[in-house]
This record gives C-alpha cells, structure tokens and sequence, in this order.
C-alpha cells in the first residue's frame, strides 16, 4: 500500500505537536501529578485525624476514637489500618492488624502508603498517628494506559492527525497546478476523446484530463503529484523493453517524439495499447519546462484488425474449399448418369428380391403361428397327460375285481344263499365288505367325472387356442362374462394341478374383482403361460422355498383386472429384462423363446398389458397382466 506525501505531513505535525506539549510539561510542568495529589490528599486527612483523635485523648474520650477509626475505615476502603500511639509507642486505639501491616518509613518520612502525623502536647510530643493505605494492584501498562495525560496525549494525536490531513487537503486543493488553468481551457481538454498529460522535467504529472484518468482507472487528484513513469507501461514486443520513455527521450532531446507505442497494465481487465505522442514545452530562453504528452487509445482498433485479417484469411480457405467442391462436383456430375443406369437395374433386382422377401415373410408367419400353437397346447397337453394318468390310477384299483369275486360266491352258493351269509365266515363279512366297496366306487366315480370334465375343459381350450391363433389379428372377439378368481384358479389347474408334487407352495391373495367381460380362452392361455414358466423357474432354481404366490385385484385407476403371477425362482438379469417378450429370447436350455412372445401379442390384442420385473438373479420375478374392466351389465 502506498503511503501518501499527504499522510506523511499530516502525521510528522502529530509529531511535532506532541513533542511540544512533552517538551512544555517537563520545562513549566503543564500535567499535575497523580500520585503527588494522592498522597497530599492522605496527608490532610491524616493531620486532621489526628488533631481530633488527640482532643478526643485529652478528655480520655478512648471508645469514641475506636468508634471514630473503624466507622472511617468501613467507608475508606483504601485504608489497611490505624493506630494511635503515644510517645513511648504503646497503642491507644488501634483498627485492623496495624501491627504486621505497617511498616515504618526510612527516616520517619511519610510515604504514599505509609503516613505518620506527630502529636504534640503544648512543646512537647505526645504521640503519633500511623495511617496505612492499601497497595493498588496495577500493572505498569494499564497505569501507563489509565493515566490522564497518556489519554489526553492520544486523544491530541488522533484528533489532530485527522484534522491536519483535512486541513491539508483542503490548503493543497487551492494550490493545484491545474487551477490555474482557465476553466474553458480545461472544459476543451476533457471533452478530447484522447487522454492529454503535461508533466514537469522530473516526469511529474502537472495536469491530466477526464479520458486519460478513465484509461488508467484512476482519478484525477490521485494523478496529479505523481510520476507518469510510475504506471505500469511494457513494450508492445513482448521481447524488448521500456528503457527511457518517450516523454523522458523529449524532455532530454528537446524533440518530439512521435507515434510510439506502449502497453498499459491495468489492476482489472487487459492491458490497452495505446499510441503516445511527446512535444516538449520550452520557455522564451528555449529552457525545457515539461512536456505535453497525448495518449490515444487503438486496443479496439487492433483488436478489429485481428478479427478483419481472420475474416480475411477464413474467406481465402473457403475461396479454395469452394473451387475444390466445385471440382468434386464436375467428377461427380460425370459419374452420376452412370450412376442412375445402375440404380435401374438395382430397382427392378430390388423388385424382385422384395417378392421373394414377401413370399419368405408369409412361410416365417405361418411357422411363427404353428410354433406357438404348440407351444400353448403343449402346456395344456401336459395338464391332459397328469388328468389321465389320474384316471388310469383311479381304474386300476382292486375293488372291480374284488366285486366279480364276490358275485362267483354268490353263484356258487346259490342254492343256500341265506345259510351262506348268515353261518360261512366269509358270507358274513360280504356285506361290510359291500358297503366298503360301494363307497370306494362312488369315490372312484366322483374322481373320474371330475377328471373327465377337466378334460373336456382342456380339450376345449386346446381348440379355443388353435382357432385364436389361425388368425391373431382377429382374437378377443368372442367376449363372455368370466371371474378373475375362476380364470386364474383353472390356470392353475391345467399348468400345475399337483404341486406338492414339485414341493411348491401355492399362496392366494385374491382381492374382488367384478365380473368382466373378456376372452376367456386367451386369458387362460396367458396364465396357464406365466404359471409354467413360474412353476420351471422354481424347478430348476435350487436352494430356496419355492413358493408360488397368485394375486387377483383391481389397480388404483379401477380401469384394469389384475393378475399377478410371483415365483421364487432364479430371476432375471437387469441386462435381460427389455428382451423378455423378443421372439426367440429364452433363459432356459430347453426353451424356444415363444410363449412370453405370443402371450404379450395376445395381451395386447385384449387391450392390455404384460410386465415382467425382478430385482435381479436368485431374487425371483413378478410377471403382471392387467386386462380391461368391462362390467357385464355395461356390455349389455
């Protein structure tokens, strides 16, 4: 930071004002001292104490005096202690532990903390008075700080700093060179757009205008008084160097200098360049006096040349780009019509070949459709083969034969029939027997029929699914009312109508749903679908519970039915799970990637949706079908 001529002066008169008042109080001592009135004050005290407490003897007043010294000790807390002796020092009356407190002064002279005033009786003394005063425990700096004239020294410095430094400003503003100037004169030099500088001989600025100040940055009063020099001027080449400035070779040359120029650094921004021209100023004795100095700023100037020479040279590189596209243009232009004979030929190949694609793309379609009927009947020709090995264990049981045993009894004891019931051992056990047998049979019976409608269920679904897919465009046409719970308990029961068989634990959570109407055939061949995949995932992933958890409800936006099928099987990469309904894609060694393929084809030819999601390998996954909510009597 520098340090203004301005502060320099103001605080040497500081100075030397308060070296006159130091000066005067040690010649005709001007300040009191402290410690002389305080211990002047002690000693009034003490001589008036004792020509009282000497009365108060005389009369033998002695519990007045006692009274009298505590009642003064209690209000003066500066006093440690009192006593009154008389001449050969016994104690008359005493206050506080004057006996190790006092301390008797060289010479019996009286000190600030210790004071003595003799009595005497008539000429001759009769005793003395002993006062003890309390030590102030203060360090020698804040004694220094809390003595009045210190204060008052700094007080005068800080005040009189502060009024010099105003005073200055204020005597040196009339003195400014550039006063003298005739205001018109000075009016002319700021409206200039160029920055106009006069200096003395020692480069000192004598007068400045407005735009030289706002090119530095700085004000005016602050320029004048200072060295022009001192500004942080470089050269324009980086690699030469500001030995003698141009103002400086004129004022030593008594020539002007002309067109020279400089950089100027400035504290914020980048530097400006700048053209500086130099006419010394000489007197009638042709005595140099200074020098006028102008500064004009071409930073913007340069700064549009650099930009008009890119221009320049950008224009000349696309001038030559330009006649090299224009030479590619002509190759081009000549290959072209050779281009447009083979692009002829191209088409009609292209035609051709579009044909065969047509053709190709119809077989793929028909064998798509083939392979995902088998697929769907697959899953249902499976349900068949468990319900009719149902039906072949339920016939081959024993109580046929046993029946035809029972009749050839009957036969053969024909004649005594009654006897043979009623005396043979075996006869009495035919008719418990018979009741055993009629009620296994109607056992059996029941099992059967309802195996035998299952399978004419799953016959049928078998055809509802062949006919669906000889044209997919067209299912979800045949709609009929159908309950959720119904549709995913007879999904169930075709994709895995024993599942202890593959120890896996069925769980229902099935919420109302509303009657809807919907394809009942293709919802079924959806969840009979999901349901095997759920039931092989489990299967084929070990080391968990399987379980297999089958929820039926209505979505917050009541537009849907929803089916969701969860499992607790091996789950899916995050990576595979935008490949889930491709055709073709499949996780499993003996899959053929159609069946989440076709089920989401007819998902969507329901107006609905199909959705698979798993939180990752071994975690299990979470396919949902949501269809639409037509109620039946709306339908109607």
């Amino acid at each position: 930071m520098r340090v203004t001529p301005l502060v320099w002066v103001s605080f040497g008169l500081v100075s030397l004002t308060v070296s006159v008042m130091l000066a005067g109080d040690s010649l005709v001592d001007l300040v009191p001292n402290h410690d002389r009135q305080v211990f002047e004050y002690r000693r009034d005290l003490a001589e008036s104490l004792a020509v009282q407490y000497s009365a108060l003897a005389e009369r033998e007043q002695i519990e007045t005096i006692k009274f009298a010294m505590e009642t003064l000790a209690k209000r003066n807390h500066d006093i440690l202690s009192l006593a009154l002796l008389q001449k050969g020092g016994e104690a008359i009356a005493q206050v506080g532990d004057h006996t190790h407190v006092w301390v008797q002064p060289a010479g019996d002279e009286s000190t600030l903390q210790f004071l003595q005033v003799p009595i005497f009786s008539g000429d001759q003394p009769w005793g003395v008075l002993q006062v003890a005063f309390r030590q102030t425990e203060v360090s020698g700096l804040d004694r220094f700080l809390k003595d009045p004239w210190v204060r008052f020294l700094a007080f005068v410095s800080v005040v009189g700093f502060v009024g010099y430094l105003f005073f200055m400003k204020r005597t040196l503003r009339q003195l400014d060179p550039s006063g003298i100037i005739p205001t018109r004169v000075k009016a002319a030099l700021d409206a200039l757009t160029q920055g106009v500088v006069m200096i003395d001989t020692q480069d000192i600025i004598v007068l400045a205008n407005d735009s030289f100040s706002r090119a530095v940055g700085k004000p005016v009063m602050a320029l004048i008084g200072s060295d022009l020099g001192s500004l942080s001027w470089k050269p324009v080449t980086p690699s030469a160097s500001v030995s003698v400035h141009p103002w400086t070779r004129a004022i030593m040359d008594r020539q002007p200098q002309d067109n020279t120029p400089l950089l100027l650094n400035l504290p914020e921004g980048e530097p400006r360049k700048l053209i500086v021209n130099t006419v010394p100023i000489m007197d009638d004795g042709s005595t140099v006096r200074g020098a006028l100095v102008s500064f004009h700023d071409v930073t913007e100037l340069d700064r549009a040349n650099s930009q008009l020479k890119e221009a320049n040279s950008e224009l000349e590189a696309s001038r030559v780009q330009i006649l090299q596209k224009n030479q590619e243009l002509e190759a081009t232009n000549s290959n072209l019509y050779v281009e447009i004979d083979q692009r002829k030929k191209a088409e009609a190949e292209k035609e051709k070949l579009y044909q065969q694609l047509m053709n190709a793309s119809r077989q793929a379609g028909m064998a798509d459709v083939a392979s995902s009927v088998l697929h769907n009947v697959g899953n249902v020709l499976n349900s068949i083969n468990v319900s009719t090995d149902t039906l072949l264990k339920t016939l081959k049981k024993p109580m046929v034969g046993d029946v035809c045993r029972i009749a050839s009894l009957f036969h053969e004891h024909q004649g005594n029939l009654q006897e043979f019931l009623t005396a043979d051992p075996k006869g009495k056990q035919i008719p418990s027997y018979l009741g055993l047998v009629a009620e296994s049979l109607s056992g059996s019976h029941q099992t059967i029929q309802g195996e035998l409608d299952s399978l004419v269920k799953k016959v049928d679904h078998i055809k509802q699914v062949i006919m669906s897919q000889q044209d997919i465009a067209r299912a979800g046409n045949i709609r009929e009312p159908a309950s959720a719970e119904d549709l995913m308990e007879q999904a169930l029961l075709m994709a895995m109508p024993e599942p202890q068989k593959y120890q896996i634990q069925v769980v229902r959570e099935y919420s109302p749903v509303p009657t809807t109407m919907t394809d009942r055939h293709q919802v079924l061949q959806v969840l009979v679908n999901l349901i095997t995949n759920a039931k092989n995932a489990m299967v084929e992933h070990s080391g968990t519970r399987r379980r297999l958890t089958l929820r039926v409800g209505v979505p917050s936006c009541k537009a849907f039915a929803r089916f969701e099928v969860i499992d607790t099987g091996g789950g899916i990469k995050p990576e595979n799970l935008p490949k889930l309904f491709t055709q073709g894609f499949t996780t499993r060694k003996a899959g053929h990637g159609l069946g989440l393929h076709s089920a989401a084809i007819v998902a969507k030819n329901l107006r609905g949706t199909l959705e698979g999601q798993s939180a990752g390998e071994g975690c299990g996954a979470t396919f949902t079908l949501d269809i639409p909510l037509i109620l039946a009597e709306a339908a109607a």
